[in-house]
């Protein structure tokens, strides 16, 4: 949560934007990737590899957190 003047706003994890773009599955969002992961040095890659692995295989694309794992 962030505290907006009298608004709280509830925002994504670096962790969740990360799997979102990684299920797009993009060669732009490689590069968003990239540069989430060097701005949040401390990122959950095991959260990350366990969603992005589900996604996969409800997807049927095997090779998605390959792209991904190269970049954190």
């Amino acid at each position: 949560m962030v505290d907006i003047g009298s608004f709280q706003l509830r925002l994504p994890k670096p962790e969740d934007l990360i799997i979102l773009k990684a299920v797009a599955h993009r060669p732009k969002n490689l590069a968003d990737t990239q540069a989430i992961a060097a701005n949040h040095p401390n990122i959950d890659t095991a959260c990350v590899r366990y969603w992005v692995q589900q996604f996969a295989d409800a997807l049927e694309i095997s090779d998605i957190w390959d792209g991904i794992s190269r970049l954190l």
